[in-house]
């Protein structure tokens, strides 16, 4: 089902998805996403599909329709029209101040010049008016003439809506599509035309929510545009599989207007049996702040001039002592709700105005139950002739007595049931005179509304889904739609995440790919859950340093290229299923902002799991590991490098701790940091580190120090305990920085000692390459982080200041060195394989694979 709106207000739509999926059907609502940005969400067994609508043609025929006029400026573009203004008021004032005439210059030249500046000024100004009065003119005469109307023509937001919903509509699964109003009858007709030419089945329905012939004319929409939407109509409507509409006397219309085969179905939109029997802690009446006993007048819904509202409001007056209350869809804020409040100051009776934002769909009846008495004071327009609004039922549902005009269909409705009074359309008095009547009777109306077991029966949902199910049995057959034992009511359901557990999972990571751990835990997972697919993302800065990912993009793309960073996005939310963005950094760029919060909505939206991992420097706090780490290299707040990841933790952690979705951090110490995320062990490829060559047999042992960042990892210490070694012929020291990643196995396999970091208190990705190679591996490392796993890592300790004496030992002890040397294999295989992250992101992420 497609209709032309953001869905979550449009009871009719919502339930026939909910009435079809109760029937076995899997249905799809596609709707507008107004927020921009695509949303997948989940509505009981419903899925709600919203995707942006860029009305790209429909502005550029505005722009065109500007350009082609004014003979002066009066179709430039405001910055431009502003420039000659303000360039006019420069040319007014050098009049005024007589400047450029020279000191000798008499009284009568300045007075000359500024009359001729003042006639200038007036003809443009005239000149001006008779263009825009021109132009009035002609739009109005165009206008309200429907004669040669074709929607190509007038109607470029159509076709908005093919760009938008066709190519969605293309990726998708189905056998039917119901195209809720005439917006979208071609998008629909052309739709199903793609599909037929493949070979394949495909039908589709209209559903008909107003007389279009017949629409109601306001603001923008001109009699040549609602002729624009009868052509349209007329175009497409013969060729839809199935027609519905919402009463008997527009199915009669529709039926002879465009010489249907068949007579439309007609599927009221009216709530189910009970609908004001659901619980809601705020009733209408709560809401203004009235007493039981004051009567009060409500009106629920959309708050165009046609609806006649501004009737209501100018019988206030003649009122005294009735309250009205307005529940402004889409919201009070909107300017025609602001026009009625306008309007009752204007009257004095703005004490006794009240407008309300909508409540949910489910609860309008619920909600309505403590008004007196609901109004639908429509004008007369074709389309109202015919139609019964759900206003009519929702009211009745509600309990309370109905004031409507005398359109046709609602006012034969309200006097053939008797169960409220009717007035002449946009005449003050008499709606005056059929509320007091209403009000006279309003204790007897109440009771037979509420003591009419049949009154609601007949045109309650609960018989108009039978209607719809079997409009979709004539399309789809009889064993494909099924008569469920219990339907589901629309009260109490509310939109949810949609999450992608339907196909097998693709987990996207990045775009930090530090030490190239973002690939591994990806390869990782691919390893252990059959069907997972991955995709790592990893931002090129430059350097030899760049580990292996699946898309390298250059950091000047990934912060400036707004297509790349579209397309990224489009094809992730059509692919992925979860998203861990690493570093606190977005995955699409900058187009959402410079930290992951911008991108967390948009994933979700349509239905990612979003997770967050976290390798160190972004999220360790320099000021809590200066207090609780001997050897930090934090100690000095004032150090640069101190004082720019101090600021970094203090924008980052807390976004992190407000984050509602799993977090991970890669080594144990980051726990201190983020208590509640999980530990995603870093992961090491074992064969490709994996030596035959044993450590620490030769005589003049080798020591290796590769730090990714000598600031922090204690590289000053390293350098003062085995220079002196190396001198003296003890060790053959080596310090590698800025190595290739694909150089680094020969470079640990070489060596038989490697120093890891002695200020951090934890150990890195290198530390277990190392492990895995056999090599004698000292660092630093805090028994709380020994204790992770068992107090087994077999890493040599050794404090900074200890650090020498340590490896001269190990020099001397060969039996010691070997030992520890042996003990790496085994610890890297077991705790940093993969097996263990995989099974993290696994149980965590709930990753599906075939």
């Amino acid at each position: 089902m497609m209709v032309g709106n953001d869905i979550a207000h449009d009871t009719r739509v919502l339930k026939m998805g909910l009435t079809l999926a109760d029937a076995g059907l899997d249905v799809t609502l596609l709707g507008y996403a107004s927020s921009g940005v695509r949303e997948e969400r989940r509505f009981g067994n419903v899925r709600i599909l919203r995707v942006p609508v860029a009305w790209r043609l429909r502005d550029a025929a505005a722009a065109r329709k500007k350009e082609r006029r004014g003979l002066l400026n009066l179709a430039m573009d405001p910055s431009r029209r502003r420039a000659l203004d303000l360039q006019a008021a420069l040319r007014r004032r050098e009049v005024e101040s007589g400047a450029g005439l020279g000191p000798k210059a008499r009284g009568g030249q300045i007075k000359a010049r500024r009359l001729v500046a003042r006639v200038r000024s007036g003809a443009d100004r005239r000149l001006r008016t008779y263009e825009r009065d021109a132009w009035k003119a002609v739009d109005g005469l165009t206008h309200r003439t429907p004669y040669g109307a074709q929607w190509r023509r007038i109607l470029p937001e159509i076709d908005d809506y093919e760009l938008a919903f066709g190519p969605v509509l293309d990726q998708l699964e189905w056998d039917v599509l119901h195209a809720h109003d005439v917006h979208l009858v071609g998008v629909a007709a052309r739709a199903v035309a793609r599909r037929r030419a493949q070979g394949r089945s495909a039908a589709w329905v209209y559903d008909a929510h107003e007389y279009v012939r017949g629409l109601s004319i306001y603001g923008p929409r001109t009699v040549r545009r609602r002729a624009g939407y009868l052509d349209l109509e007329s175009e497409y409507v013969r060729a839809a599989d199935a027609v519905v509409t919402v009463t008997e006397p527009l199915a009669e219309q529709l039926q002879g207007d465009h010489r249907l085969p068949a007579r439309p179905a007609v599927v009221m939109n009216s709530p189910m049996l009970g609908a004001a029997d659901h619980e809601i802690e705020r009733t209408i009446r709560d809401d203004v702040g009235l007493a039981p006993d004051v009567p009060l007048m409500v009106y629920s819904g959309g708050v165009t001039a046609v609806r006649g509202v501004d009737t209501a409001v100018q019988a206030l007056v003649d009122l005294p002592g009735v309250h009205l209350a307005v529940v402004a869809v889409p919201h009070r804020e909107i300017a025609a709700a602001k026009s009625l409040h306008k309007l009752a100051v204007r009257l004095g009776v703005a004490d006794r105005l009240h407008l309300l934002d909508p409540v949910r769909p489910d609860e309008v009846a619920a909600y309505l139950r403590t008004a007196d008495v609901g109004l639908l004071p429509i004008h007369h327009f074709g389309s109202h002739e015919v139609a019964l609004p759900n206003k009519v039922f929702e009211y009745l549902h509600a309990g309370i007595p109905l004031l409507v005009s005398d359109t046709r269909a609602t006012a034969e409705f309200v006097e053939q049931h008797g169960v409220g009074g009717v007035h002449v359309a946009k005449d003050t008095a008499s709606f005056v005179t059929a509320f007091q009547d209403v009000w006279a009777r309003h204790a007897a109306l109440r009771s037979r509304i509420a003591e009419d077991a049949d009154l609601l029966t007949p045109f309650a949902w609960d018989r108009q889904e039978l209607v719809l199910r079997d409009v979709y049995r004539g399309i789809l057959g009889d064993t494909a739609v099924r008569e469920p034992d219990v339907s589901t009511p629309l009260e109490g359901l509310r939109e949810e995440p949609f999450v992608r557990n339907d196909r097998a999972s693709v987990l996207a990571i990045g775009p930090a790919n530090m030490a190239g751990q973002a690939w591994e835990w990806a390869k990782a997972v691919e390893r252990d859950i059959d069907g997972v697919r991955t995709e790592v993302l990893s931002v090129d800065r430059g350097g030899p340093i760049q580990f292996q990912a699946d898309d390298i993009v250059p950091a000047a793309t990934y912060a400036n290229d707004a297509r790349w960073a579209q397309s990224l996005e489009a094809r992730g939310l059509d692919e992925w299923t979860h998203a861990l963005l690493e570093a606190g950094r977005p995955l699409f760029g900058l187009r959402h902002g410079r930290d992951f919060t911008g991108d967390v909505p948009v994933l979700r939206s349509v239905g990612i799991e979003v997770g967050l991992v976290l390798h160190g420097s972004e999220i360790r706090n320099p000021r809590r590991h200066a207090a609780s780490v001997s050897w930090s290299p934090f100690a000095d707040p004032d150090d640069e490098l101190t004082a720019r990841l101090q600021r970094q933790w203090e924008v980052l952690h807390p976004l992190v701790m407000a984050f509602d979705g799993p977090v991970f951090v890669s080594t144990p110490d980051l726990l201190e940091d983020v208590p509640h995320a999980h530990l995603l062990p870093v992961v090491v490829d074992i064969e490709r580190w994996r030596s035959d060559v044993p450590a620490m047999e030769r005589e003049v042992p080798v020591v290796l120090h590769a730090p990714s960042r000598a600031a922090i990892k204690g590289t000053s210490h390293v350098e003062s305990a085995i220079r002196p070694l190396a001198d003296a012929g003890l060790v053959e020291y080596r310090l590698l920085e800025g190595v290739a990643p694909a150089e680094m196995p020969a470079a640990i396999r070489d060596a038989d000692i490697v120093l890891d970091q002695f200020t951090l208190g934890s150990y890195g990705v290198m530390a277990v390459q190392a492990m895995a190679a056999g090599r004698v591996v000292v660092g630093h490392v805090a028994q709380s982080v020994r204790d992770t796993f068992g107090g087994a890592v077999p890493l040599v300790e050794a404090a900074p200041d200890e650090l020498r004496q340590v490896v001269e030992r190990l020099v001397a002890d060969r039996d010691e060195s070997r030992a520890a040397a042996a003990a790496g294999p085994t610890f890297a295989s077991e705790v940093h394989d993969g097996r263990r992250s995989a099974a993290v992101l696994r149980d965590v992420l709930h990753l599906r694979g075939t």
